[in-house]
């Protein structure tokens, strides 16, 4: 998961910048964003924003379109036909020859050879229209129940949410015309079946047929102001986590129908997660870690002088947490859980992502590109 190119509300600059455009200028980028990606000499020193393994293979996305396979452990890599150009910011594989990249203008790609081919399975306009459709409905629902209620503090209550939704129509109605602007940013699968892709503005959509439809699912998750969702994650309980913009922090025991939120633990935005055993992990803004116990319930601070923004992680063979972020940050919870160890990339470029690969060696990926861990300085 990767959010170098969405961090927090500076998206919405971006949106602002999109809505002063004229609609052809408008179009003509969104033809481009959707026409295949170019093929590049040297893929892996362009900007990455996410690395995993599909079985044995690596498989890394990032900017234009770009999507790189390795079959030796990360020697050498080749770039795998895309059918777009947009910035990739997350994949998943759920089984080694099943995958799917999230990425900017509301794509979701899919391949079922393990990362050899990829088709477009979902994109913004999807979104947007589904978004539209959701937001007229939430008003006539709310219409219904004013026009039936007869108590005061209900009744003022409705009226707020329901100038609220009327303002969502408007949103809405103006993401029509625009086209697909906001980007997913991070995707998860239970199984071959079922799975999650969240985002800017509060995308929240989900699948339970290997991604042919592709449905909104923001009913049953408290998020008024539409923040970022950031990450996802899964317990091997079947427990579904979500972080996001603004210290939003939930957890979910029905897979994803409703979602618990975790008020009051930190005001910043939370950009990662990871499950590991009993213990969670939550890290983000100006180096932040959490960790919980107790299945997201209740959280503890996990001390860490270092002060740089932490973007994404994983999850390594002898049971620790490695996190990387910016100025070549990368930190990883002790074995003992008594705390953090660190190294810096002496490349001192912001990192959005890392993969352990089946050597054990660790890969690192971010704005510099395709890094080991073997080259960064014990801190």
């Amino acid at each position: 998961m990767a959010c170098l190119n969405a961090l927090a509300r500076p998206l919405g600059l971006a949106a602002l910048a999109l809505c002063c455009l004229l609609p052809a200028q408008l179009r003509a980028a969104e033809d481009f964003a959707f026409l295949p990606a170019v093929t590049f000499d040297d893929p892996t020193s362009m900007q990455l924003l996410d690395i995993a393994r599909a079985g044995d293979r690596l498989v890394a996305v990032g900017e234009r379109g770009v999507i790189i396979l390795s079959d030796d452990d990360g020697a050498s890599w080749r770039q795998a036909p895309v059918p777009v150009s947009v910035a990739l910011t997350a994949l998943h594989f759920p089984q080694p020859e099943l995958g799917w990249a999230v990425g900017h203008g509301g794509t979701i790609l899919h391949s079922n050879d393990g990362g050899e081919s990829w088709s477009l399975q979902f994109d913004g306009n999807d979104a947007n229209r589904q978004y539209l459709a959701w937001s007229q409905k939430r008003v006539g629902m709310l219409e219904d129940a004013l026009a039936e209620t007869e108590d005061e503090a209900q009744l003022e209550e409705l009226e707020y949410a329901l100038e609220d939704a009327r303002f969502a129509v408007e949103d809405a109605s103006d993401a029509i015309d625009i086209g697909p602007a906001d980007p997913f940013l991070d995707v998860l699968f239970l199984d071959a079946s079922n799975g999650f892709a969240v985002g800017a503005y509060g995308m929240l959509y989900r699948t339970h047929n290997g991604g042919s439809d592709w449905e909104i699912a923001i009913a049953g998750i408290d998020n008024a102001y539409r923040y970022h969702y950031y990450a996802l994650a899964a317990g091997a309980d079947g427990r579904l986590y979500l972080s996001g913009e603004a210290g939003l922090l939930y957890y979910s025991g029905d897979t994803g129908s409703s979602w618990e939120r975790v008020d009051d633990l930190y005001d910043g935005s939370l950009f990662g997660i990871a499950v590991l055993g009993g213990k969670l992990y939550a890290y983000g803004l100006r180096g932040h870690v959490f960790r919980s116990l107790d299945g997201g319930v209740s959280w503890e601070e996990v001390d860490n002088p270092e002060r740089y923004s932490l973007y994404g992680g994983t999850k390594l063979a002898d049971g620790q947490v490695l996190m990387v972020g910016s100025g070549g940050l990368v930190l990883a919870t002790k074995a003992d859980g008594g705390g953090l160890r660190g190294w810096r990339h002496p490349s001192r470029s912001s990192l959005s992502s890392a993969v352990q690969t089946a050597s054990g060696d660790i890969l690192l990926v971010g704005m510099a590109g395709l890094l080991p861990l073997s080259e960064a300085e014990p801190l």
